[in-house]
Protein backbone atom coordinates (compact mmCIF):
# COMPACT_ATOMS: atom_id res chain seq x y z
CA UNK A 1 0.00 0.00 0.00
CA UNK A 2 0.77 3.25 -0.77
CA UNK A 3 2.90 5.21 1.95
CA UNK A 4 0.48 7.73 3.17
CA UNK A 5 0.22 9.92 6.47
CA UNK A 6 -2.70 11.56 7.38
CA UNK A 7 -1.95 13.13 11.05
CA UNK A 8 -3.56 15.64 13.68
CA UNK A 9 -6.43 15.73 10.75
CA UNK A 10 -10.07 17.39 11.51
CA UNK A 11 -12.51 14.25 10.30
CA UNK A 12 -9.13 11.71 9.42
CA UNK A 13 -6.59 10.76 11.61
CA UNK A 14 -4.03 8.47 11.98
CA UNK A 15 -3.47 8.24 15.41
CA UNK A 16 -0.81 5.63 16.12
CA UNK A 17 1.48 8.31 13.79
CA UNK A 18 0.09 10.99 15.99
CA UNK A 19 1.62 9.18 19.07
CA UNK A 20 4.56 8.52 18.00
CA UNK A 21 5.62 12.03 16.90
CA UNK A 22 4.06 13.61 20.17
CA UNK A 23 1.51 15.44 17.40
CA UNK A 24 -1.66 16.68 19.63
CA UNK A 25 -4.96 14.88 19.08
CA UNK A 26 -7.62 15.90 15.96
CA UNK A 27 -10.22 18.30 18.27
CA UNK A 28 -8.10 21.23 17.27
CA UNK A 29 -9.62 23.89 15.15
CA UNK A 30 -8.57 23.44 11.36
CA UNK A 31 -8.89 27.40 11.20
CA UNK A 32 -5.87 27.68 13.32
CA UNK A 33 -2.83 26.88 11.24
CA UNK A 34 -0.65 25.12 12.86
CA UNK A 35 3.04 24.89 12.72
CA UNK A 36 4.62 22.25 9.87
CA UNK A 37 8.43 22.80 10.12
CA UNK A 38 8.90 18.83 11.06
CA UNK A 39 7.17 17.78 8.08
CA UNK A 40 8.33 20.16 6.19
CA UNK A 41 11.99 19.41 6.87
CA UNK A 42 11.42 15.41 6.74
CA UNK A 43 9.86 15.93 3.13
CA UNK A 44 12.21 18.61 2.49
CA UNK A 45 9.41 20.86 0.69
CA UNK A 46 7.88 24.21 1.66
CA UNK A 47 10.86 26.17 1.32
CA UNK A 48 11.78 29.07 -1.56
CA UNK A 49 14.66 28.20 -3.45
CA UNK A 50 15.46 31.83 -4.81
CA UNK A 51 14.28 35.40 -4.65
CA UNK A 52 12.28 34.98 -8.04
CA UNK A 53 11.38 38.73 -10.08
CA UNK A 54 12.47 41.55 -8.93
CA UNK A 55 13.13 44.34 -12.21
CA UNK A 56 13.38 47.36 -9.51
CA UNK A 57 16.31 45.07 -7.90
CA UNK A 58 18.12 45.73 -10.90
CA UNK A 59 17.31 49.50 -12.07
CA UNK A 60 19.37 51.37 -13.36
CA UNK A 61 19.51 55.06 -13.17
CA UNK A 62 18.42 55.31 -16.53
CA UNK A 63 15.02 53.41 -16.35
CA UNK A 64 12.33 54.63 -17.87
CA UNK A 65 8.49 54.46 -17.10
CA UNK A 66 6.53 54.47 -20.91
CA UNK A 67 3.25 54.71 -21.27
CA UNK A 68 1.14 52.92 -23.91
CA UNK A 69 -1.23 56.22 -24.30
CA UNK A 70 1.70 57.83 -26.01
CA UNK A 71 2.63 55.16 -28.36
CA UNK A 72 -1.38 56.06 -29.76
CA UNK A 73 -3.32 53.86 -27.95
CA UNK A 74 -6.93 54.76 -27.31
CA UNK A 75 -7.73 52.08 -24.47
CA UNK A 76 -11.83 52.99 -25.51
CA UNK A 77 -12.11 49.20 -26.09
CA UNK A 78 -13.46 49.94 -29.49
CA UNK A 79 -10.40 50.63 -31.80
CA UNK A 80 -7.70 48.11 -32.22
CA UNK A 81 -4.53 49.12 -29.74
CA UNK A 82 -2.66 46.06 -31.02
CA UNK A 83 -0.15 48.37 -33.15
CA UNK A 84 0.45 50.86 -30.81
CA UNK A 85 0.89 48.27 -28.11
CA UNK A 86 3.81 46.30 -29.72
CA UNK A 87 5.51 49.30 -30.51
CA UNK A 88 5.89 50.17 -27.25
CA UNK A 89 6.41 46.23 -26.24
CA UNK A 90 9.67 46.81 -28.81
CA UNK A 91 10.53 50.20 -27.18
CA UNK A 92 10.54 48.37 -23.60
CA UNK A 93 12.36 45.53 -25.16
CA UNK A 94 15.32 47.96 -25.31
CA UNK A 95 15.07 49.90 -22.40
CA UNK A 96 17.25 49.98 -19.75
CA UNK A 97 16.53 47.04 -16.45
CA UNK A 98 13.98 48.77 -14.06
CA UNK A 99 11.40 50.32 -16.98
CA UNK A 100 8.16 50.12 -16.72
CA UNK A 101 5.29 49.93 -19.65
CA UNK A 102 2.25 51.52 -18.05
CA UNK A 103 -1.18 51.12 -19.00
CA UNK A 104 -4.00 52.87 -17.59
CA UNK A 105 -5.87 52.25 -14.87
CA UNK A 106 -9.59 51.09 -14.97
CA UNK A 107 -9.29 51.23 -18.99
CA UNK A 108 -9.98 48.52 -21.28
CA UNK A 109 -7.83 47.93 -24.53
CA UNK A 110 -9.16 45.87 -27.78
CA UNK A 111 -6.41 43.94 -29.24
CA UNK A 112 -7.66 42.98 -32.82
CA UNK A 113 -4.59 41.53 -34.45
CA UNK A 114 -1.36 39.40 -34.18
CA UNK A 115 -1.38 35.75 -32.90
CA UNK A 116 -1.46 37.28 -29.01
CA UNK A 117 -3.23 40.17 -27.19
CA UNK A 118 0.13 40.56 -25.39
CA UNK A 119 3.52 39.34 -26.87
CA UNK A 120 6.22 39.40 -24.45
CA UNK A 121 9.77 38.07 -25.74
CA UNK A 122 13.11 38.40 -24.60
CA UNK A 123 11.88 40.78 -22.47
CA UNK A 124 14.76 41.49 -19.25
CA UNK A 125 14.13 43.17 -15.56
CA UNK A 126 10.87 45.15 -16.52
CA UNK A 127 7.73 45.62 -15.18
CA UNK A 128 4.37 45.67 -17.35
CA UNK A 129 1.99 47.65 -15.10
CA UNK A 130 -1.68 47.87 -15.07
CA UNK A 131 -4.01 48.62 -12.40
CA UNK A 132 -7.62 47.07 -12.97
CA UNK A 133 -6.61 47.12 -16.95
CA UNK A 134 -8.44 45.00 -19.21
CA UNK A 135 -7.06 43.23 -22.30
CA UNK A 136 -9.83 42.61 -24.40
CA UNK A 137 -8.81 40.25 -27.41
CA UNK A 138 -10.54 39.31 -30.31
CA UNK A 139 -10.79 35.34 -31.37
CA UNK A 140 -9.53 33.65 -31.77
CA UNK A 141 -5.48 34.99 -30.74
CA UNK A 142 -3.69 33.85 -27.45
CA UNK A 143 -3.93 35.80 -24.70
CA UNK A 144 -0.50 36.57 -23.58
CA UNK A 145 2.72 35.10 -24.88
CA UNK A 146 5.75 35.04 -22.10
CA UNK A 147 8.85 33.73 -24.04
CA UNK A 148 12.50 33.62 -23.20
CA UNK A 149 11.94 36.34 -20.91
CA UNK A 150 13.87 37.04 -17.46
CA UNK A 151 13.42 38.68 -14.53
CA UNK A 152 9.96 40.41 -15.46
CA UNK A 153 6.63 41.24 -13.67
CA UNK A 154 3.17 41.28 -15.44
CA UNK A 155 0.55 42.76 -12.81
CA UNK A 156 -3.11 44.91 -12.40
CA UNK A 157 -3.99 43.26 -15.96
CA UNK A 158 -7.50 41.62 -16.25
CA UNK A 159 -7.51 39.21 -19.53
CA UNK A 160 -10.68 38.35 -21.28
CA UNK A 161 -12.30 37.67 -25.08
CA UNK A 162 -14.69 39.94 -26.67
CA UNK A 163 -16.51 36.79 -27.93
CA UNK A 164 -16.81 34.51 -25.44
CA UNK A 165 -15.64 31.24 -26.22
CA UNK A 166 -18.88 29.61 -25.02
CA UNK A 167 -22.88 30.49 -25.27
CA UNK A 168 -24.99 28.89 -22.54
CA UNK A 169 -28.38 27.67 -23.41
CA UNK A 170 -31.71 25.66 -22.92
CA UNK A 171 -32.51 22.99 -24.21
CA UNK A 172 -36.06 22.96 -25.39
CA UNK A 173 -36.54 19.70 -26.57
CA UNK A 174 -35.06 16.44 -26.52
CA UNK A 175 -35.35 14.45 -29.97
CA UNK A 176 -33.70 11.02 -28.61
CA UNK A 177 -30.14 9.41 -29.29
CA UNK A 178 -28.67 12.53 -28.39
CA UNK A 179 -30.03 15.23 -30.84
CA UNK A 180 -31.52 17.71 -28.92
CA UNK A 181 -32.85 21.54 -29.61
CA UNK A 182 -31.73 24.90 -27.69
CA UNK A 183 -32.58 28.05 -26.98
CA UNK A 184 -29.19 30.43 -26.61
CA UNK A 185 -28.40 33.79 -24.72
CA UNK A 186 -26.47 34.72 -27.74
CA UNK A 187 -25.78 34.11 -30.81
CA UNK A 188 -23.58 31.32 -32.06
CA UNK A 189 -22.55 33.67 -35.60
CA UNK A 190 -22.77 30.83 -38.14
CA UNK A 191 -25.18 28.94 -41.09
CA UNK A 192 -26.02 26.17 -41.77
CA UNK A 193 -23.90 23.19 -39.95
CA UNK A 194 -20.63 23.56 -37.74
CA UNK A 195 -19.02 20.37 -37.73
CA UNK A 196 -17.20 19.13 -34.62
CA UNK A 197 -13.45 20.10 -35.13
CA UNK A 198 -12.12 17.17 -32.62
CA UNK A 199 -13.15 13.85 -31.68
CA UNK A 200 -13.35 15.51 -28.39
CA UNK A 201 -15.14 18.60 -28.70
CA UNK A 202 -17.77 18.90 -26.18
CA UNK A 203 -20.32 20.98 -23.58
CA UNK A 204 -21.18 20.52 -20.39
CA UNK A 205 -24.13 20.96 -17.84
CA UNK A 206 -24.43 23.93 -15.86
CA UNK A 207 -23.70 22.75 -12.61
CA UNK A 208 -21.81 24.47 -10.02
CA UNK A 209 -20.05 21.21 -8.94
CA UNK A 210 -19.06 18.40 -10.57
CA UNK A 211 -18.25 18.40 -14.19
CA UNK A 212 -21.02 16.77 -16.67
CA UNK A 213 -19.22 16.27 -20.50
CA UNK A 214 -21.44 15.71 -23.27
CA UNK A 215 -19.61 14.89 -26.80
CA UNK A 216 -20.82 17.21 -29.72
CA UNK A 217 -20.90 15.80 -33.39
CA UNK A 218 -22.60 18.87 -34.76
CA UNK A 219 -24.76 21.91 -34.43
CA UNK A 220 -27.30 22.73 -36.52
CA UNK A 221 -28.95 26.23 -36.89
CA UNK A 222 -32.76 25.81 -36.96
CA UNK A 223 -34.13 29.20 -36.41
CA UNK A 224 -30.94 32.06 -36.35
CA UNK A 225 -33.30 34.91 -35.29
CA UNK A 226 -34.89 33.06 -32.56
CA UNK A 227 -31.37 31.37 -31.35
CA UNK A 228 -32.38 27.99 -31.95
CA UNK A 229 -30.32 25.09 -32.79
CA UNK A 230 -29.80 21.48 -33.12
CA UNK A 231 -26.70 19.66 -31.16
CA UNK A 232 -26.25 16.63 -32.25
CA UNK A 233 -24.58 14.42 -29.18
CA UNK A 234 -22.24 11.61 -29.55
CA UNK A 235 -21.33 8.98 -26.71
CA UNK A 236 -17.11 10.18 -26.30
CA UNK A 237 -17.84 10.98 -22.86
CA UNK A 238 -19.98 8.29 -20.76
CA UNK A 239 -23.40 9.25 -19.44
CA UNK A 240 -24.86 11.20 -22.16
CA UNK A 241 -28.37 10.09 -22.13
CA UNK A 242 -28.83 10.88 -18.04
CA UNK A 243 -26.71 14.57 -18.90
CA UNK A 244 -29.84 15.43 -21.55
CA UNK A 245 -32.05 14.33 -18.81
CA UNK A 246 -30.49 16.53 -16.43
CA UNK A 247 -31.01 19.26 -18.55
CA UNK A 248 -35.03 18.55 -20.04
CA UNK A 249 -35.74 17.47 -16.50
CA UNK A 250 -33.97 18.87 -13.89
CA UNK A 251 -34.05 22.08 -15.57
CA UNK A 252 -29.82 22.31 -16.01
CA UNK A 253 -28.58 24.69 -18.41
CA UNK A 254 -26.20 23.71 -21.68
CA UNK A 255 -23.36 25.37 -21.79
CA UNK A 256 -21.67 24.34 -25.26
CA UNK A 257 -18.60 26.08 -27.24
CA UNK A 258 -19.46 29.30 -29.59
CA UNK A 259 -18.42 27.75 -33.25
CA UNK A 260 -14.51 28.92 -33.91
CA UNK A 261 -14.14 29.96 -31.06
CA UNK A 262 -14.43 27.79 -28.11
CA UNK A 263 -11.58 24.80 -28.07
CA UNK A 264 -10.62 26.36 -31.09
CA UNK A 265 -6.63 27.05 -30.51
CA UNK A 266 -4.60 25.34 -27.56
CA UNK A 267 -3.91 27.87 -25.11
CA UNK A 268 -4.72 31.31 -23.50
CA UNK A 269 -0.89 31.66 -22.11
CA UNK A 270 1.63 30.50 -23.20
CA UNK A 271 4.99 30.70 -20.62
CA UNK A 272 7.56 29.25 -22.09
CA UNK A 273 11.70 29.50 -21.43
CA UNK A 274 11.48 32.38 -18.76
CA UNK A 275 13.51 32.73 -15.53
CA UNK A 276 11.87 34.53 -13.00
CA UNK A 277 8.72 35.49 -13.91
CA UNK A 278 5.99 37.06 -11.72
CA UNK A 279 2.57 37.18 -12.58
CA UNK A 280 0.14 39.30 -10.05
CA UNK A 281 -2.66 41.09 -9.37
CA UNK A 282 -4.82 39.74 -12.29
CA UNK A 283 -7.97 38.50 -13.45
CA UNK A 284 -9.15 36.11 -16.24
CA UNK A 285 -12.00 35.86 -17.21
CA UNK A 286 -12.18 33.41 -20.27
CA UNK A 287 -10.14 31.37 -22.13
CA UNK A 288 -10.68 29.64 -25.70
CA UNK A 289 -9.42 26.23 -24.39
CA UNK A 290 -6.43 25.46 -21.95
CA UNK A 291 -5.84 28.54 -19.79
CA UNK A 292 -2.33 28.49 -18.96
CA UNK A 293 1.14 26.25 -20.57
CA UNK A 294 3.81 26.50 -18.73
CA UNK A 295 7.24 24.91 -20.28
CA UNK A 296 10.23 24.86 -19.93
CA UNK A 297 10.84 27.87 -17.41
CA UNK A 298 13.36 28.23 -14.50
CA UNK A 299 14.11 29.81 -11.64
CA UNK A 300 11.24 31.06 -9.72
CA UNK A 301 7.76 31.44 -11.75
CA UNK A 302 5.12 33.08 -9.15
CA UNK A 303 1.66 33.65 -9.42
CA UNK A 304 0.47 36.34 -7.05
CA UNK A 305 -2.84 37.12 -6.40
CA UNK A 306 -4.06 35.70 -9.48
CA UNK A 307 -7.95 34.76 -10.30
CA UNK A 308 -9.83 32.41 -12.64
CA UNK A 309 -13.36 33.47 -12.40
CA UNK A 310 -16.33 34.30 -14.92
CA UNK A 311 -16.08 38.19 -15.56
CA UNK A 312 -18.36 40.59 -13.14
CA UNK A 313 -22.23 39.90 -14.79
CA UNK A 314 -21.33 36.82 -16.10
CA UNK A 315 -23.42 33.73 -14.82
CA UNK A 316 -22.18 30.92 -16.70
CA UNK A 317 -20.47 28.26 -14.72
CA UNK A 318 -17.64 28.44 -17.46
CA UNK A 319 -14.02 29.85 -17.67
CA UNK A 320 -12.20 27.46 -19.75
CA UNK A 321 -12.76 24.45 -21.55
CA UNK A 322 -9.96 22.57 -20.42
CA UNK A 323 -6.87 22.93 -18.04
CA UNK A 324 -6.17 25.91 -15.58
CA UNK A 325 -2.38 25.16 -15.48
CA UNK A 326 -0.59 22.88 -17.64
CA UNK A 327 3.06 22.40 -16.54
CA UNK A 328 5.52 20.02 -18.02
CA UNK A 329 9.27 20.06 -18.37
CA UNK A 330 9.58 22.58 -16.10
CA UNK A 331 12.65 23.59 -13.30
CA UNK A 332 11.42 26.23 -11.91
CA UNK A 333 9.64 25.96 -8.42
CA UNK A 334 6.30 27.03 -9.33
CA UNK A 335 4.66 29.20 -6.65
CA UNK A 336 0.88 30.32 -6.21
CA UNK A 337 0.00 32.82 -3.56
CA UNK A 338 -3.49 34.00 -2.67
CA UNK A 339 -4.69 33.11 -6.07
CA UNK A 340 -8.30 31.02 -7.07
CA UNK A 341 -9.69 29.14 -9.73
CA UNK A 342 -13.29 27.47 -10.70
CA UNK A 343 -15.43 26.58 -13.51
CA UNK A 344 -12.75 24.53 -15.47
CA UNK A 345 -13.67 21.71 -17.69
CA UNK A 346 -10.43 19.67 -17.45
CA UNK A 347 -7.51 19.42 -14.80
CA UNK A 348 -7.09 23.13 -12.72
CA UNK A 349 -3.51 21.60 -12.39
CA UNK A 350 -1.48 19.10 -14.27
CA UNK A 351 2.10 19.32 -12.59
CA UNK A 352 4.57 16.44 -14.48
CA UNK A 353 7.17 16.11 -16.68
CA UNK A 354 6.85 13.89 -19.55
CA UNK A 355 7.45 9.67 -19.97
CA UNK A 356 10.38 8.81 -21.78
CA UNK A 357 10.98 4.58 -23.15
CA UNK A 358 14.27 3.22 -23.41
CA UNK A 359 14.56 2.87 -27.01
CA UNK A 360 18.27 1.49 -26.65
CA UNK A 361 21.17 0.79 -25.12
CA UNK A 362 24.50 0.96 -26.72
CA UNK A 363 27.29 0.20 -23.62
CA UNK A 364 26.72 3.46 -21.30
CA UNK A 365 24.60 4.97 -23.73
CA UNK A 366 21.00 5.40 -23.14
CA UNK A 367 18.66 6.24 -26.10
CA UNK A 368 15.24 7.89 -25.46
CA UNK A 369 11.96 8.20 -27.37
CA UNK A 370 9.68 10.54 -26.28
CA UNK A 371 6.39 8.95 -26.96
CA UNK A 372 3.48 11.70 -26.52
CA UNK A 373 5.39 13.58 -29.60
CA UNK A 374 7.34 10.81 -31.74
CA UNK A 375 10.26 12.04 -31.19
CA UNK A 376 13.49 13.71 -29.19
CA UNK A 377 13.06 15.21 -25.79
CA UNK A 378 15.28 18.39 -26.06
CA UNK A 379 14.73 19.51 -22.75
CA UNK A 380 16.98 16.98 -20.74
CA UNK A 381 20.49 18.54 -19.96
CA UNK A 382 23.80 17.31 -18.35
CA UNK A 383 22.88 17.46 -14.42
CA UNK A 384 19.60 16.16 -14.73
CA UNK A 385 18.14 13.49 -12.13
CA UNK A 386 16.24 10.82 -14.00
CA UNK A 387 14.44 7.72 -12.56
CA UNK A 388 13.61 4.79 -14.11
CA UNK A 389 11.32 2.08 -13.70
CA UNK A 390 9.61 -1.04 -15.83
CA UNK A 391 5.66 -1.21 -15.61
CA UNK A 392 5.93 -4.27 -16.70
CA UNK A 393 7.96 -6.34 -14.10
CA UNK A 394 7.08 -3.31 -11.47
CA UNK A 395 10.33 -2.74 -10.50
CA UNK A 396 11.95 0.71 -9.54
CA UNK A 397 15.99 0.27 -11.18
CA UNK A 398 16.84 3.32 -9.77
CA UNK A 399 17.88 6.85 -10.62
CA UNK A 400 21.18 8.61 -11.45
CA UNK A 401 22.46 11.86 -12.19
CA UNK A 402 23.14 12.76 -16.32
CA UNK A 403 26.69 13.34 -17.20
CA UNK A 404 26.14 13.97 -21.23
CA UNK A 405 23.51 14.35 -23.69
CA UNK A 406 22.86 14.96 -26.98
CA UNK A 407 19.52 15.58 -29.06
CA UNK A 408 18.71 13.89 -32.36
CA UNK A 409 15.88 14.49 -34.68
CA UNK A 410 14.11 11.13 -33.73
CA UNK A 411 15.79 10.39 -30.42
CA UNK A 412 18.14 11.79 -27.05
CA UNK A 413 21.10 10.00 -25.96
CA UNK A 414 22.03 10.08 -22.32
CA UNK A 415 25.08 9.37 -20.54
CA UNK A 416 24.70 8.86 -16.54
CA UNK A 417 27.37 9.96 -14.33
CA UNK A 418 26.99 6.21 -12.77
CA UNK A 419 25.67 3.32 -14.58
CA UNK A 420 22.43 1.96 -13.64
CA UNK A 421 21.64 -2.15 -13.77
CA UNK A 422 18.67 -3.11 -15.31
CA UNK A 423 17.91 -0.70 -17.56
CA UNK A 424 17.31 -2.48 -20.98
CA UNK A 425 15.62 -1.47 -24.17
CA UNK A 426 11.98 -2.30 -24.54
CA UNK A 427 8.53 -0.71 -23.95
CA UNK A 428 8.28 -1.43 -20.83
CA UNK A 429 11.31 0.39 -19.09
CA UNK A 430 10.57 4.50 -19.22
CA UNK A 431 12.47 7.52 -17.47
CA UNK A 432 11.07 10.50 -16.24
CA UNK A 433 13.60 13.56 -15.51
CA UNK A 434 12.77 14.69 -11.80
CA UNK A 435 14.32 18.01 -12.22
CA UNK A 436 12.16 18.92 -14.96
CA UNK A 437 8.51 18.28 -13.08
CA UNK A 438 8.80 21.51 -11.34
CA UNK A 439 9.68 19.85 -7.94
CA UNK A 440 9.32 21.79 -4.36
CA UNK A 441 6.30 23.93 -5.82
CA UNK A 442 4.42 25.66 -3.31
CA UNK A 443 0.65 26.42 -3.32
CA UNK A 444 -0.18 28.92 -0.25
CA UNK A 445 -3.53 30.42 0.80
CA UNK A 446 -5.70 29.50 -2.35
CA UNK A 447 -8.99 28.34 -3.05
CA UNK A 448 -9.38 26.25 -5.57
CA UNK A 449 -12.28 24.14 -7.56
CA UNK A 450 -11.73 21.18 -9.79
CA UNK A 451 -9.52 17.85 -10.60
CA UNK A 452 -5.73 17.89 -9.73
CA UNK A 453 -2.42 15.90 -10.69
CA UNK A 454 0.20 16.20 -8.36
CA UNK A 455 3.29 14.01 -9.70
CA UNK A 456 5.92 16.11 -8.03
CA UNK A 457 7.33 17.11 -4.66
CA UNK A 458 4.60 20.06 -3.75
CA UNK A 459 3.92 21.69 -0.56
CA UNK A 460 0.31 22.58 0.22
CA UNK A 461 -0.50 24.95 2.72
CA UNK A 462 -3.56 27.06 4.23
CA UNK A 463 -5.59 26.63 0.77
CA UNK A 464 -9.21 25.55 0.30
CA UNK A 465 -9.40 22.52 -2.57
CA UNK A 466 -12.78 21.57 -3.64
CA UNK A 467 -11.85 18.56 -5.03
CA UNK A 468 -13.97 16.83 -8.11
CA UNK A 469 -10.85 14.01 -8.80
CA UNK A 470 -7.73 14.26 -7.55
CA UNK A 471 -4.56 11.79 -8.70
CA UNK A 472 -1.57 11.37 -6.83
CA UNK A 473 -0.27 8.81 -8.89
CA UNK A 474 2.12 8.15 -12.17
CA UNK A 475 -0.06 7.89 -15.65
CA UNK A 476 2.22 5.92 -18.14
CA UNK A 477 3.28 5.68 -20.33
CA UNK A 478 2.51 9.13 -20.57
CA UNK A 479 3.42 11.42 -17.36
CA UNK A 480 5.69 11.21 -14.25
CA UNK A 481 7.48 10.92 -12.16
CA UNK A 482 5.53 8.26 -9.62
CA UNK A 483 4.62 10.39 -6.71
CA UNK A 484 6.51 11.43 -3.80
CA UNK A 485 6.92 13.85 -1.29
CA UNK A 486 3.40 15.81 -1.23
CA UNK A 487 2.47 17.92 1.82
CA UNK A 488 -1.39 19.49 2.31
CA UNK A 489 -0.78 21.42 5.95
CA UNK A 490 -3.59 23.46 7.01
CA UNK A 491 -6.08 23.07 3.96
CA UNK A 492 -9.72 21.95 3.84
CA UNK A 493 -10.76 19.55 1.72
CA UNK A 494 -14.70 19.64 0.24
CA UNK A 495 -16.46 17.53 -2.45
CA UNK A 496 -19.23 16.97 -4.97
CA UNK A 497 -21.11 14.54 -2.67
CA UNK A 498 -20.92 13.06 0.67
CA UNK A 499 -20.46 9.33 -0.67
CA UNK A 500 -18.23 8.64 -3.39
CA UNK A 501 -13.98 8.62 -3.26
CA UNK A 502 -12.72 11.70 -5.18
CA UNK A 503 -8.44 11.17 -3.99
CA UNK A 504 -7.20 8.52 -5.71
CA UNK A 505 -3.61 7.69 -4.06
CA UNK A 506 -1.62 4.77 -5.90
CA UNK A 507 1.24 3.85 -8.72
CA UNK A 508 -1.10 1.49 -10.38
CA UNK A 509 1.73 -1.12 -10.49
CA UNK A 510 0.22 -3.85 -10.32
CA UNK A 511 2.76 -6.24 -10.38
CA UNK A 512 4.68 -5.05 -6.95
CA UNK A 513 4.29 -8.33 -4.96
CA UNK A 514 6.39 -9.97 -7.52
CA UNK A 515 9.04 -7.31 -7.41
CA UNK A 516 12.16 -7.02 -5.54
CA UNK A 517 11.79 -2.81 -5.29
CA UNK A 518 8.39 -2.24 -6.63
CA UNK A 519 7.68 1.19 -7.55
CA UNK A 520 5.14 3.15 -5.28
CA UNK A 521 3.65 6.20 -4.34
CA UNK A 522 5.32 7.41 -1.32
CA UNK A 523 5.38 10.23 1.43
CA UNK A 524 1.87 11.50 0.88
CA UNK A 525 0.93 13.73 4.26
CA UNK A 526 -2.15 15.48 4.89
CA UNK A 527 -1.39 17.55 7.91
CA UNK A 528 -4.43 19.32 10.40
CA UNK A 529 -6.60 19.34 7.64
CA UNK A 530 -10.40 18.86 7.49
CA UNK A 531 -10.91 16.02 5.35
CA UNK A 532 -13.72 13.47 4.52
CA UNK A 533 -11.42 9.92 5.29
CA UNK A 534 -13.55 7.75 3.41
CA UNK A 535 -13.28 10.25 0.32
CA UNK A 536 -9.51 9.10 -0.29
CA UNK A 537 -9.32 5.82 -1.88
CA UNK A 538 -5.35 4.37 -1.27
CA UNK A 539 -4.20 2.45 -4.17
CA UNK A 540 -0.38 0.24 -4.46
Amino acid sequence: MAAITVCHAVGCTNREDSRKRGIPSSSADVRQSIPDDEWKETLGVGRLCAEGADPDREQSEKAKILYVRDFGAKGDGINNDGSPIRKAITVLKKAEPGSRLVFDANTTYYISSGEYALALQNLKDVTIEGKNTTILAKPIMGLCLVQDCTNVVIQGINFDYKTKPYAVADVIADKGNGVVHIKTDRSLNFRGTYSQPAADYFGVVDRTEGRYHVGITSIKVVDSAERIYEVRCNDVFAGRDERIRMMTDDGYRFIVPMPNVGQAIEQAFTVIGNEDLTMKDCNIWSAAKFMFFLNGNDGIIKFQNVHIAPAPGEDAHIVGWRDGFHCKENRAQLIWENCSAKYLYDDVFNISASMLQVQKVEENRLYLYWQETGGAYPHIRAGDAVSFFDTASGEQIGSGTVRQTAVYSAETTVILEEPLAGIEARESCKAVVDTLAAPGSIIRNCNFQGTFRFRSPIYISDSRLHVTRMWLNVEAPWEGPVTNRVLFSNCVFTFDNPKEKFIHIGSGNSNWKNAENPYRVKDIVFFHCSIRQDAVEIGE
